[in-house]
C-alpha cells in the first residue's frame, strides 16, 4: 500500500509475519512507479513486514522528502519492535544515513556512499551527475546518524567503494565493515535467493561476526561475477592471467563485463605499445555494444596514432 508520495520519493507498506520491519531502499537502476520497492519479491517471499523507500530516479534519497515521509509512517515504525534498514548503493549510503532517523536496531548496507559531492569525495566521480546542491547540502554521513549497528559489506579490490566503506566506519559508532572480494559493485548480488538473505538478516541481528564471514565466503565462491572480478583485477600485473581466464570463462560474463572487459584489456595493450590487438577488442567491444562513445573515441585515438606512426615510417 501506498502510504506516501512526493516529487522525490514514494513510500510502499507491506504487512508480514516477520518479527522485524525491513525498510528498504533502491538502488538507481529502478524507480518508482506507484506500487513496487526494492526487494519486494524477497518480501513477499519470505512474508516479510516491509517499508519500501523508493526514489523517482537517482536522487540520494534527499534529507527533506525522508524527513516526511518518516512522520507518514510514524505509527507503523512505533509499531515495529525491530527496525533493520536495507540498501545498495544509493540505498545503501540512506540506510546509514538514516540510521537515527528511524532509530534503527541494524542497518544493512551494500556498497554505500559516504557522499556525492564531488567537493566531499573527489575520488569518485561516478555519481556527479545526479549531485544536485539544492537537493545534498550537507548530504555526508556523519556521527551524529548512527543508531543501532551497521554492517557494511564492500569488495575490498574495488578501490572507491573500499575507500567509501573504510571512511564511513570511521565516521559512524557500531559500524562493521564485511568484506566480499571479488564481487565489484555488485556485492549485493551475491546474496540473492530467499535462504541466504534471511540467513544475512539473522545474523546480522545477532551480530554473528563469525557467522556473517562464513556467509561471505560462501556467497563470493559462488558469485557469478567472480571470474570476471579476478580478470580484471589481475590485468594490471598479470595481463596473460586475465586472458586465461577471459578464455575459459568470458563466455559467461554478462554482457557489460564482457564489453568492459575487451575495453580495458585493449588500455592494457596500448599501455604495452600493442596497437593493433588494442584496436581489434575495441572492434569487438563495439559490435557488443554499438555507438558506445567512449569505444569510439578511444578507437579514434588509436587510428590517429596509427596514422601519425605510418607517415613517420614514410618520412624516414
Amino acid at each position: 500500500m501506498l502510504i506516501y508520495s512526493d516529487e522525490n520519493l514514494e513510500v510502499i507498506h507491506r504487512p508480514g509475519s516477520s518479527p522485524y520491519l525491513l525498510v528498504t531502499f533502491n538502488e538507481m537502476e529502478i524507480v518508482a512507479n506507484g506500487s513496487r520497492y526494492w526487494g519486494q519479491r524477497f518480501c513477499e517471499k519470505a512474508d516479510i513486514a516491509a517499508l519500501g523507500f523508493i526514489s523517482r530516479r537517482p536522487n540520494w534519497f534527499p534529507s527533506e522528502s525522508i524527513v516526511r515521509a518518516v512522520e507518514a509512517a510514524a505509527p507503523i515504525l512505533k509499531a515495529a519492535p525491530e527496525r533493520i534498514l536495507y540498501g545498495h548503493s544509493q540505498g545503501g549510503y540512506a540506510a546509514l544515513r538514516y540510521r537515527r532517523r528511524f532509530n534503527a536496531t541494524s542497518a544493512i548496507a551494500f556498497c554505500p556512499q559516504v557522499s556525492i559531492d564531488p567537493k566531499s569525495v573527489p575520488y569518485d566521480n561516478r555519481f556527479r551527475r545526479h549531485f544536485s546542491a539544492d537537493l545534498h547540502a550537507n548530504m555526508g554521513i556523519s556521527p551524529d546518524q548512527a543508531a543501532g549497528r551497521a554492517f557494511i559489506f564492500y569488495d575490498p579490490f574495488h578501490a572507491i567503494d573500499r575507500r567509501h566503506a573504510e571512511r564511513i566506519a570511521t565516521l559512524q559508532a557500531e559500524t562493521h565493515l564485511v568484506p566480499v572480494p571479488m564481487t565489484g559493485h555488485g556485492t549485493v548480488r551475491v546474496f540473492t535467493g530467499t535462504e541466504r538473505a534471511l540467513s544475512l538478516i539473522d545474523a546480522c541481528r545477532s551480530n554473528d561476526r563469525a557467522g556473517l564471514a562464513a556467509l561471505a565466503h560462501t556467497a563470493r565462491a559462488d558469485a557469478p561475477m567472480r571470474p570476471y572480478q579476478i580478470a580484471v583485477a589481475a590485468m594490471p600485473r598479470h595481463p596473460d592471467w586475465a586472458d586465461r581466464i577471459n578464455a575459459r570463462f568470458g563466455e559467461r560474463f554478462a554482457p557489460v563485463e564482457r564489453v568492459n572487459f575487451l575495453y580495458h584489456r585493449a588500455n592494457r595493450h596500448i599501455r604495452d605499445g600493442e596497437i593493433l590487438a588494442a584496436r581489434d577488442l575495441l572492434e569487438t567491444a563495439l559490435t557488443l555494444l554499438p555507438g558506445d562513445p567512449a569505444i569510439q573515441h578511444r578507437l579514434k585515438e588509436i587510428d590517429t596514432r596509427i596514422l601519425r606512426e605510418q607517415k613517420l615510417a614514410n618520412v624516414s
